[in-house]
């Protein structure tokens, strides 16, 4: 078992995640650029909604992957009782969940207090979880109205969270470095959490000066922190996957199905007053 342990930690995952997060900050013009052509190229990436389309205009690769988005790029849907997409991405699950275990495939799950640690959100309700390949926008943003009240960011593994290891990882996400956002809304608590993955171990938020190093951190309340529908919360720095977490009478989701396409200020709910 030890050794196991070893080998995930420290096993090649590990080394390709701190291998790609060195290059993505190499600032040298004809490396960088070329890493960024070939990736629009490789990916097909649409940059006809960023802010800067040409390579030469980023500082190094990360740059290129965190860009913004011109404002009218993404509206957002709804009013202050709305729960809308912080994400560009694909739906890799969807749907409700008991004994706060969120279901990944038939025979795998993730459960939401290993998830979390401690923090407890309610015992059922809906839930969606939204992959980002690598051509999406890969910016956070708050799927609603509501107050940051609690907040963990949490060491782990760097498994691949491509939709295809759902059936084969049991526990994937509680695996995982993450960060959790615990967001207060008129009836409660709802939860999103930010998973990273290979190659993807850094999430950068709006509330902390630099990105500290993955750790084990009990979640934490903090000073409530406000935040609009739509508002930048954080940006992977090469990555990944959100979750959001709408416990039975907190609010209610749209259906999503596997496969969908959702984009940043889609209505993909809403709240209870």
């Amino acid at each position: 078992m030890i050794a196991k342990s070893v080998i995930q930690a420290w096993g090649p995952s590990f080394w390709l995640t701190k291998g790609a997060g060195w290059l993505a900050t190499v600032k040298t013009p004809f490396i960088k650029d070329f890493l960024i052509r070939q990736f629009i190229k490789l990916y097909r990436v649409d940059m006809t909604s960023a802010v800067r389309q040409d390579p030469s205009q980023f500082e190094n690769f990360q740059d290129f992957f965190t860009r913004e988005l011109k404002s009218a790029a993404r509206p957002i849907h709804g009013d202050s009782h709305s729960i809308i997409s912080p994400v560009d991405g694909t739906v890799a699950v969807a749907g409700h969940y008991t004994n706060n275990t969120l279901i990944q495939f038939k025979r795998t799950a993730t459960n939401l207090y290993n998830l979390t640690l401690s923090r407890r959100i309610g015992e059922s309700g809906q839930y969606a979880i939204i992959y980002l390949s690598p051509k999406d926008y890969h910016r956070v943003h708050s799927p609603v109205q509501a107050e940051l009240v609690a907040i963990s960011r949490i060491g782990g593994t760097t498994y691949s969270v491509k939709p295809s290891n759902h059936n084969r990882i049991d526990g994937l996400y509680e695996r995982n470095v993450r960060v959790n956002c615990h967001l207060c809304v008129p009836k409660g608590e709802m939860l999103m959490s930010m998973i990273g993955a290979m190659i993807v171990s850094s999430v950068r938020t709006q509330w902390e000066d630099e990105s500290p190093p993955n750790q084990v951190m009990v979640a934490k309340d903090i000073e409530p922190r406000a935040f609009q529908p739509g508002e930048e919360m954080a940006r992977f720095c090469l990555g990944s996957t959100v979750i959001l977490v709408v416990p039975d009478g907190i609010g209610e989701l749209r259906t999503l199905e596997a496969g969908q396409t959702v984009k940043l200020g889609e209505q993909i709910g809403v709240i209870q007053p």
